[in-house]
């Protein structure tokens, strides 16, 4: 058969027809209100892990609690609370850290007062002595010297002082010795004292028994009624113990 049959012109036509119908009903775009748009699926996520899950259930709780910690009314305070007996007790703090710092300063000064006690005692108590010492002062015939006639140490250990005083320049043959402490009284008197063929009177006396300070030594002679008269004067300092 050839092409221009008309049998195969049937057949072939139907054929066509029928391609060209399915393109154009595959190609056909439905209306618009016909198309469905495209929705999101909403797809189940799998468990959260047990720390988040713990996590989670404490922050809930957290604002779970707050809103009702601030609604919730302020717990009333104990009596030892309250702001008196606060302020109480930071009075009473204050009073004692005081009275501690006058205890502890009354205390300094008993104890100053105790070692200043002792050295007293320590100098003014008799002891022994291990040694002589000489010591020679000249009298002031006319009044007291402007300055110590004599100063010396306070021996320690103690130590046996003579004492030589020249009384050439007067004419009397006996005399009263009277030694007085400056600021503290008379410590001795000694009458009827003559002196040697040197013309000095001589007098030995314990250092122990005579503590630091100024010692005024005042000589008398006495005249032919038994009378005494100022015959010279002397300046004595002893130093304090180093």
């Amino acid at each position: 058969m050839s092409a221009g049959d008309p049998i195969t012109a049937a057949i072939k036509t139907p054929e066509k027809a029928s391609r060209k119908q399915k393109k154009k009903t595959v190609s056909r775009k439905p209306p618009p209100r016909w198309r469905k748009y495209l929705v999101q699926a909403e797809l189940e996520l799998p468990p959260p892990a047990p720390e988040v899950q713990r996590t989670a259930a404490t922050a809930d709780d957290d604002e779970e609690t707050e809103p009702m910690t601030e609604a919730s009314e302020v717990p009333d305070l104990r009596w030892w609370q309250t702001t008196p007996v606060v302020g109480a007790l930071v009075l009473a703090c204050v009073l004692l850290a005081g009275l501690a710092g006058w205890s502890l300063r009354r205390a300094a000064q008993d104890r100053a007062a105790a070692v200043a006690a002792d050295a007293r005692v320590t100098t003014l108590t008799l002891r022994a002595i291990n040694s002589e010492r000489t010591l020679r002062i000249t009298p002031n015939p006319r009044s007291w010297s402007a300055r110590p006639d004599a100063t010396i140490d306070w021996p320690e250990p103690p130590q046996l002082l003579e004492l030589q005083l020249p009384v050439g320049y007067s004419s009397y043959l006996t005399f009263a010795l009277v030694i007085d402490k400056v600021d503290h009284g008379r410590v001795m008197v000694i009458e009827h004292l003559s002196p040697d063929s040197n013309r000095e009177l001589r007098l030995a006396v314990n250092s122990s028994a005579f503590g630091p300070g100024e010692y005024r030594i005042r000589l008398q002679g006495y005249t032919w009624r038994g009378e005494r008269v100022d015959a010279g004067w002397a300046r004595l300092v002893v130093d304090a113990p180093r």
